[in-house]
């Protein structure tokens, strides 16, 4: 049953009871059809008995009722206007006329006649009930809350229990604020136990539902005000109909569904199109929309009907968002008109000012509210800095503003831009490979964990400039050297050496012919050309292995664009060279192996040119010792070779490296001598070699000098990849920890505290017992019959002492007990602490051992200090004398019924101690907790920092390189 036909029926009950007898059957039926919700009929047929008896009073008041419930509020007001011209002062017609002008909107109006209802009514506790539950709801319609409150107190003392009064009282609690939520939830649920629900009931239920973060459960309640709405069209039911679509919009918002929320508003904008509020309203959708011009447009009508402060940074922000500088500064001025000292509205002209171009007055702006700590101001002086190219001090900036506000949308976005421009990358797409090496160094070296990678990049820039480097590869006795000298012309790459005394050898370019052995000790021994050979022939195997490289210097024109790297037999490296030859290996720009033409394309030689082209290097295959071989057999093996291993090697050339070598010595002797001398099909080779490696050289050294600029940038993240799970693992011990302290509270509250209220009240009991005795073994019992017991100044002192030095105890052990219950609890924040003390690398532990501490003395002070102070007065009080002087002097000398006297006017200890101990020791944890979920935020900002300056810009050069 609605509001308006519950009120019908008790408007149409004490109508009845005046009717004269000759129109009760008339009225009967009248009020029978009000009942049954047949609100138009009952109209017809008391309008019928009206235009038969005009003033008859009665009928009058129950005509307003049912015209009420026929949604007729206009002409309900009339006929209540009506009765009361008939009958003046009638509080059932007053209350008639003030619902029907509540149900207009016209609360200021409906105050009155209600007001005069009250006074009227007399003693009808039902009919009082019925007036103050309207005049709450005309003050709550004024927006006068504490005054609706104290009228619908009255109307649920009247009627207790009553539906639409509880559900009144309710709502207007929960818009008042401040009240307790579980009284506030009492009353809404009281009203909402009756079917139907009244509407406010689900409204405001709906509304604590969406406060407690339970969308869902509000959608539910705010549908169900909808349908119990129905088609009433009266201003009440619009205003209530625009509540609830509000409610609706509100848990569109709360579940990420701005758009649902936008369609909600804008029915209920529908209804009202003057509400400052609706626009406001649908602004907040556009916001979250993304849509910040088009909010910019809804506040600025919002405004314009006079929508307040609120409204009024909610378009400051969105007119920031927007970059509409214009209504920044406008509406910052509005704001500090209103609110001198309002940090939102410094922030915001600051940043208008900033966007009209003036950063010097942003600056001076923004700075008065980042003095105050506001992570906005904080955030806009880095907007600043960054105008004026001061990147030092915008990132400074925009940590400060992360510290107070770790996940600031505007710092971050700062920092983001600052770590870019600081990192000065190349445009996207530039094939600037000195350029991204620098900008890779900056990025580098910014990272205290990464500066150690700067030098690899320095050295990969340089080998740009540096001749192509050539490693010449293969198994023992595969004829590399003899290639090596082939290429050269001349017999300079040492052959015929054992493989236990074998070397990595690098034939370069020098003015003199001559050689440099290179130690692992960091020795360097200068040969010359004659003795560089024989030194090498007559190496031992411990010789060879303090050996790291051995440099063979030609004054050869070739050698200055080209460096051939011999290393030994893949299958006979000294353990003590394989760090050398991996180390070329890396640095090779290209590699030529070199296949034995007997022996080509074994499993092991696959093996090994997976790993090269795995790593990006370009492979030219040279079957050596071709001349070996017959035509046929040479082509069969060709064929083997290049089946086997053709997609790992882009060409392989057969060329007998002895020839070559024979031909290009006659060649260097002079021309004729070549006429009649095979070639060893270098020409092939040469063709190759020009081809493959030495017309694209410049692209082969920025291959690898990108090659290796990739692979410190993996090495890098590999790195980053660590801290960057560390500070996700310390965020997420803090969160963890946050929950555990949480938990904790609720366990403190249930377990602490209550054995602590149990174990004061055993203590206390066993005090009192023991003083009971001592006052047996003090006190002077009566010698006649209607004497009295006596006891001496000394006696009451004692007692007084006893009871003190008892109490005293028993604090001191409660106090020991929960001080040793709270360090147990700040355990469970400690190994947290040290996590995220590796990430913000700040003595995060001890901050919160700190933090800890001081709430700790704080809770058992305001707990057991207070208890203490409190024990103090009542023993000086005067408990004990009058114990003494009233209650002994004619009291049964015996222990229990001394106990029972001392202990009727035993303090409170449970209410004032624990009562205190519960709020305290909840506030203590939440203080350590609201430490620990600032340093997870300081955990997120530091994980932030270093995906924006350093991830996610390795990222972005790694794309340029690839």
């Amino acid at each position: 049953m609605s509001l308006w036909s519950r009120l019908e029926r008790r408007l149409s009950d004490l109508a009845g009871e005046l009717l004269l007898d000759e129109y009760k059957d008339e009225v009967a039926h009248a009020r029978e059809l009000l009942a049954a919700g047949a609100a138009t009929a009952a109209v017809e047929a008391l309008e019928a008995l009206l235009a038969d008896k005009p003033d008859h009073g009665p009928a009058l008041v129950l005509l307003a009722a049912a015209q009420l419930a026929a949604t007729d509020p206009t002409a309900a007001l009339a006929t209540a206007r009506r009765a009361l011209a008939h009958r003046p002062g009638d509080p059932a017609a007053l209350l008639a006329e003030g619902q029907a002008l509540l149900t207009l909107l016209r609360a200021d109006e409906a105050i009155t006649p209600l007001a005069r209802a009250v006074a009227e009514a007399g003693g009808d506790r039902a009919l009082l009930a019925e007036i103050y539950g309207a005049l709450g709801a005309a003050w709550r319609r004024r927006g006068e809350l504490d005054k609706a409150v104290r009228e619908l107190r009255k109307a649920v003392a009247e009627a207790p229990g009553e539906a639409e009064a509880e559900a009144a009282l309710g709502e207007a609690l929960l818009a008042d604020g401040g009240h307790d939520p579980a009284e506030v939830r009492r009353h809404l649920t009281r009203g909402a136990d009756h079917a139907p629900p009244p509407v406010l009931a689900s409204l405001g239920l709906g509304r604590l539902e969406l406060d407690d973060g339970a969308p869902r459960l509000a959608h539910a309640r705010f549908t169900e005000a909808l349908a119990q709405l129905g088609a009433d069209d009266t201003p009440l039911g619009r205003a209530l109909r625009i509540d609830a679509l509000v409610g609706l919009g509100d848990v569109g918002l709360a579940e990420r569904d701005p758009q649902a929320a936008h369609q909600r508003y804008l029915e209920a904008l529908g209804l009202d199109p003057r509400r400052p509020g609706l626009h406001a309203k649908v602004g907040d959708a556009h916001r979250a929309i993304g849509n910040h011009a088009v909010a910019v447009e809804a506040y600025e009508r919002a405004l314009g009907l006079g929508a307040g402060p609120d409204v009024l940074r909610a378009a400051l922000a969105a007119a920031g968002a927007a970059g509409d500088a214009a209504r920044q500064i406008r509406w910052a001025n509005d704001l500090l008109a209103v609110e001198p000292d309002s940090p939102a509205a410094l922030v915001a002209r600051g940043l208008g000012t900033l966007a009209a171009g003036d950063p010097a007055t942003a600056r001076a702006l923004l700075a008065v509210a980042a003095a105050a700590g506001d992570a906005d101001a904080l955030a806009g002086l880095a907007a600043v800095d960054l105008a004026e190219d001061d990147l030092a001090a915008a990132a400074a900036h925009a940590q400060a503003a992360l510290r107070a506000a770790p996940h600031h949308g505007g710092a971050r976005t700062h920092l983001a831009t600052i770590r870019r421009r600081q990192a000065a990358l190349p445009q996207p797409g530039a094939d600037d490979l000195p350029a991204l090496g620098t900008a890779l160094e900056r990025v580098l070296g910014g990272h205290p964990t990464l500066s150690a990678h700067v030098g690899d990049v320095a050295r990969a820039i340089a080998e740009l400039d540096s001749p192509l480097l050539v490693t010449v590869m293969g198994e023992f006795s595969s004829g590399k050297s003899s290639f090596v000298n082939a290429f050269i012309g001349a017999e300079v790459a040492p052959t015929g050496i054992l493989p236990t005394t074998s070397t990595i050898n690098v034939v370069r370019f020098g003015a003199e012919p001559a050689g440099r052995v290179h130690h692992r000790d960091g020795a360097v021994r200068a040969l010359a050309w004659d003795a560089l050979f024989p030194y090498l022939r007559g190496l031992s195997d411990d010789d060879a292995r303090t050996i790291d490289r051995v440099e063979i210097l030609v004054p050869l024109p070739q050698l200055e664009r080209i460096h051939l790297v011999d290393t030994p037999g893949l299958n006979s490296i000294q353990p003590e060279h394989e760090a050398t030859a991996r180390a070329f290996i890396a640095r090779a720009d290209a590699v030529v192996w070199v296949f034995t033409a007997g022996q080509g394309g074994k499993a092991s030689e696959r093996a090994a040119l997976e790993g090269i082209r795995a790593e990006g290097r370009r492979v030219l295959g040279v079957l050596n010792k071709a001349d070996q071989l017959g035509a046929d057999e040479l082509a069969e093996v060709l064929a083997f070779v290049r089946g086997t291993l053709g997609e790992l090697v882009e060409v392989v050339v057969p060329v007998s490296a002895r020839d070559a070598l024979a031909w290009r010595r006659a060649e260097a002797a002079g021309a004729d001598a070549t006429s009649d001398r095979p070639d060893g099909n270098w020409g092939a080779v040469a063709t190759a070699l020009e081809e493959r490696f030495f017309a694209q050289a410049r692209q082969l050294k920025r291959d690898a000098a990108a090659r290796r600029l990739r692979a410190v940038i993996a090495a890098a993240r590999g790195a980053l990849a660590e801290q960057h799970a560390r500070a996700e693992a310390g965020a997420d011990a803090a969160r963890a920890a946050s929950a555990a302290l949480d938990r904790a509270g609720a366990e403190f509250v249930e377990r602490v505290v209550a054995e602590e209220r149990r174990s004061l009240a055993t203590q206390t009991t066993e005090l009192y017992r023991q003083a009971a005795r001592e006052v047996l073994e003090l006190v002077r019992p009566r010698r006649l019959p209607f004497g009295a017991h006596t006891a001496t100044a000394a006696d009451r002192e004692y007692l007084a002492a006893l009871l003190d030095h008892g109490f005293e105890l028993v604090l001191d052990a409660g106090r020991r007990r929960v001080a040793r219950a709270l360090a147990d609890t700040w355990r469970r924040a400690d190994a947290a602490a040290r996590e995220i003390a590796a990430v913000v690398a700040a003595d995060v532990a001890g901050d919160v051992a700190r933090v800890a501490d001081d709430h700790t003395r704080l809770a058992l002070a305001l707990a057991f200090d207070r208890a203490r102070a409190y024990l103090r007065g009542y023993l000086d009080g005067g408990t004990v004398d009058a114990f003494f002087r009233e209650a002994l002097p004619r009291l049964e000398l015996a222990e229990d019924a001394v106990f029972h006297a001392l202990f009727r006017a035993a303090p409170d200890l449970d209410r004032e101690l624990g009562d205190a101990l519960a709020r305290a020791g909840e506030a203590a944890i939440a203080a350590v907790r609201a430490r620990l979920a600032h340093w997870a935020g300081q955990a997120d900002v530091a994980s932030y920092d270093l995906e924006v300056g350093t991830v996610q810009l390795l990222d972005e050069l790694a794309a340029q390189l690839a």
